[in-house]
């Protein structure tokens, strides 16, 4: 009984350890990723542009 709850730790303990290791991966890949599409269509500062996007631009 001890060795089947050990292996079942170890198996929980490797799923943990992966889905954190997926959640982590993905985050990196998101702030790599979201910037540049973010910026693909820049707005250029004009007169006509409210303030907001003038100040963001």
């Amino acid at each position: 009984m001890t060795n089947q709850s050990n292996s079942v730790r170890e198996i929980s303990q490797l799923m943990s350890a992966a889905i954190a290791a997926l959640l982590f991966g993905s985050t990196m890949i998101l702030s790599a990723v979201g910037p540049a599409r973010a910026s693909e269509a820049p707005i250029l500062a004009t007169h006509d542009t409210p303030a907001a996007l003038r100040y963001l631009a």
